[in-house]
């Protein structure tokens, strides 16, 4: 029985991605919890495994955990029509065996960096990435601080706030699942970094742990008087927060947006985690 997606159902989730290999960021616990409202998302599952439903992409994530508890309900489901987002590569063939039909979709893959290069500590990220701290630096005085959960939720939830109004319509969105995210960050597991400049702009960062090697880069939001070099300055200020932990970072999808696509390549992505969609 699909339900809502709840903060209780996070050490269950967590624990079926063990089993998978589905690094994703979009199948964590943290996204569907907080784009839930957004795209309709519900769950279903048992002990081996969880599968979301998406009224928005009217299909179903890829189920998640273990293998054949995952095929089991793919089958389950073939009585009719099917569609399967977010398919793992491994799954593919077994898929067409079923005579699925796959799509690639590169507007959904999602990008993967070294940390320790987004964390400015080597020039694997590419030069423009390092001229737009380097210029955000020279224009602006400016001090970054960890935000941590549980403790800086009052400043979180006050920079969400001032937010409310700022956001064009199309961003209505991004702001649901942000104040979601703002709501309960440490139940969700979230982490991040705040920067402000010595004339009170502000932008801030938030994330979390996506795999045992993966942090996923999951909101980065700022004061409408900022320049937008405080994207890169936030990226760079976390990852040196992170770099020691967790190798990769996940900058998420580019939605197909031609300037969110240049700016990720900009940055030198190691690799892009495919997205694969599958239609019987």
């Amino acid at each position: 029985m699909f339900r809502e997606i709840k903060l209780s159902d996070k050490a269950w989730m967590d624990r079926c991605r063990l089993y998978a290999l589905q690094e994703m960021t979009v199948v964590s616990f943290p996204a569907v919890y907080t784009w839930q409202s957004t795209f309709g998302l519900t769950i279903d599952g048992d002990s081996r495994f969880y599968v979301v439903r998406s009224e928005a992409d009217k299909g179903y994530y890829y189920p998640v955990g273990e293998t054949e508890a995952c095929r089991d309900y793919v089958l389950s489901l073939l009585s009719g029509s099917l569609k399967l987002i977010y398919v793992p590569k491994q799954e593919i063939g077994w898929l067409e065996s079923l005579g699925f039909t796959i799509k690639y979709e590169p507007d959904t893959s999602e990008y993967i960096y070294s940390s320790r290069s987004l964390a400015y500590l080597d020039s694997g990220s590419g030069s423009n990435y390092r001229v737009k701290i380097r210029h955000f630096s020279r224009d602006n005085e400016w001090h970054a601080k960890p935000l941590i959960f549980p403790g800086d939720e009052a400043l979180l939830r006050a920079k969400t706030a001032d937010l409310n109004g700022v956001f064009s319509h199309d961003a209505a969105e991004d702001y649901l699942a942000l104040h979601c995210a703002a709501a309960n960050p440490a139940e969700i597991g979230l982490s991040g970094v705040y920067v402000e400049t010595g004339t009170h702009d502000w932008a801030f960062l938030l994330g979390y742990p996506s795999t045992g090697r993966i942090y996923d880069m999951s909101f980065v939001k700022y004061s409408p008087g900022i320049s937008r070099n405080a994207v890169p300055v936030c990226i760079s200020e976390m990852a040196k927060l992170i770099c020691n932990t967790w190798p990769l970072v996940n900058l998420e999808d580019d939605l197909g947006i031609e300037g969110i696509r240049k700016m990720k390549k900009l940055y030198h992505p190691l690799c892009l985690l495919d997205s694969y969609t599958a239609v019987h």
